[in-house]
């Protein structure tokens, strides 16, 4: 009596194995673009929070009043790994209240960047610009 052996043999596991390494190769690359474009994506949307932050903040009395004081254009930036600073101290501790911790921009796009809004007091009434997706809101 012949005993059946019921494993794989070496050329169907080296054929599996060649398979596998055939769509590691082509779905690498597309997983590693999916990763950086949701590190933009992060990144773009701490900015845009600390822009709707400014924004909000203008609806504060005590911050409008500080801004008009100030005159001109004050500007809010967020460095990275840092927190949102600015000179009128209203506002800045308005939009720390909104976005407390430090900011980390993970993307090879953001990284060692400073994210800044600008906040223009003299005209009416006060705008404010620093769109996330923008190179100009980026330095």
């Amino acid at each position: 009596m012949k005993i059946r052996n019921k494993g794989f043999s070496l050329v169907e596991l080296i054929i599996v194995i060649a398979i596998m390494a055939v769509l590691i190769a082509v779905l690498a690359p597309q997983f590693i673009k999916y990763v950086e474009r949701s590190r933009i994506q992060k990144d773009e949307s701490a900015a845009s929070e600390v822009l709707r932050a400014a924004q909000i903040a203008l609806s504060e009395e005590d911050v409008y009043d500080a801004l008009v004081a100030e005159g001109g254009t004050v500007s809010l930036t967020v460095a990275d790994e840092g927190s949102p600073t600015c000179t009128v101290t209203e506002l800045q501790t308005s939009v720390r209240d909104v976005v407390p911790g430090p900011i980390d921009f993970t993307s090879k796009k953001h990284n060692g960047q400073t994210y800044t809004v600008q906040i223009v007091t003299t005209t009416d009434p006060i705008t404010v610009t620093g769109d996330p997706a923008a190179a100009g809101s980026w330095s």
